[in-house]
């Protein structure tokens, strides 16, 4: 009997495995190939049919047959069910532990860039602040069973470098509440939630009021909000590993109606743009704010979680998701604050020029 099984499952083993290779051979339509490509390897990868279907098979065969994460690289998996992501991307893991950090050379560099930009918006009459969200492993480093190095991270050196040279730097983690119950990210995405969201608006008010003790600013807090949940929701990491559990993602909502409008889209999207073009621009009036202050902000995934509380704080607010320091960008909207937000696991793009 058993005999017959371990055939069958050959058999069957097989047979996934021939597939994709008959039908690439019987494909009649080949795509035009570019000079200095092989055939056979091109048409194999543009053509490969069944890809996802056996990558599906084999992580479930992992997960769910061998209780063994599929892609350890990618995602880290801890004993209490929550995911991280692992040093397959910018080698987040390893950042936030220490392990990798920025050399003399790249501190050296970053300090002129950081200078240049601080020089030319200060010409323009432009605040400048650079406000990190911090990666969740750093939040909850605890829960992964590695000795953080005993050195500074790419976050806390740069934090440093911000003081040396005065440029304002907002850890949006820092008003994150310690030790009580409160869940502040997702657990099977790389993402914050709601409540995190709100922590890092109160950060950046902190630094921003500081700058502006003429301004008066309607500021919010947690008491004038309420929780909600968004159920049945596939986490980034999960969906990484191709696991359709799903999560309730917590969010949080004005207990009062929002009083910003949100304007038409002005700017024309870049050639080659990383994202979907509806995402990269958003724009709100707000005529009720106690303010005349515009602010523009360059940002990820991240700052949609907050973005809400800084146009309804602000009398013009215009939200970019990209990331470059984009100077035409500023030479058009004329801001009175220049608000760049970047996830720990990102930082390095403040290296470019």
């Amino acid at each position: 009997m058993k005999r017959k099984i371990t055939i069958s499952f050959i058999i069957i083993c097989v047979a996934i495995i021939s597939t994709p290779f008959i039908l690439v051979n019987l494909r009649i339509k080949v795509d035009p190939l570019k000079e200095n490509e092989k055939k056979i390897s091109l048409n194999f990868k543009r053509n490969f049919p069944l890809k996802s279907d056996l990558l599906k098979i084999y992580t479930n065969f992992k997960t769910n047959i061998l209780n063994v994460n599929p892609i350890p690289n990618k995602v880290i998996e801890t004993e209490n069910e929550w995911k991280f992501l692992g040093n397959n991307f910018s080698n987040a893991l390893s950042e936030s532990k220490g392990l990798v950090v920025f050399t003399k050379k790249e501190l050296a560099s970053l300090k002129k860039i950081l200078i240049l930009k601080k020089e030319w918006l200060k010409e323009r009459n432009i605040a400048f602040y650079i406000a990190i969200a911090p990666n969740k492993h750093t939040i909850h480093s605890d829960m992964i069973k590695i000795k953080k190095y005993e050195r500074n991270t790419k976050l806390q050196q740069l934090d440093s470098l911000c003081k040396i040279i005065d440029v304002n730097f907002i850890n949006l983690g820092a008003n994150f509440p310690k030790g009580n119950d409160t869940i502040l990210y997702h657990k099977t995405d790389t993402h914050w939630n709601g409540y995190a969201g709100f922590y890092a608006y109160q950060s950046s008010m902190d630094f921003i009021t500081r700058d502006f003790k003429k301004t008066i600013f309607g500021q919010y807090k947690l008491d004038n909000m309420e929780s909600y949940v968004e159920d049945n929701k596939i986490g980034d990491l999960n969906n990484m590993l191709m696991n359709n559990k799903t999560e309730d993602f917590i969010h949080l909502k004005f207990k009062t109606p929002e009083k910003a409008i949100e304007q038409t889209d002005q700017l024309t999207v870049p050639i080659g743009y990383h994202n979907a073009d509806r995402l990269y621009e958003k724009r709100f009036q707000n005529a009720s704010s106690n303010n005349n202050l515009k602010i523009l902000v360059f940002h990820d995934s991240f700052f949609p979680y907050y973005e809400k509380y800084f146009s309804e704080t602000f009398n013009h607010s215009v939200f970019i998701w990209n990331h470059k320091f984009d100077k035409d960008v500023i030479e058009i909207e004329k801001p009175n604050i220049l608000y760049h937000e970047i996830v720990e696991r990102d930082i390095d793009v403040l290296l470019n020029r």
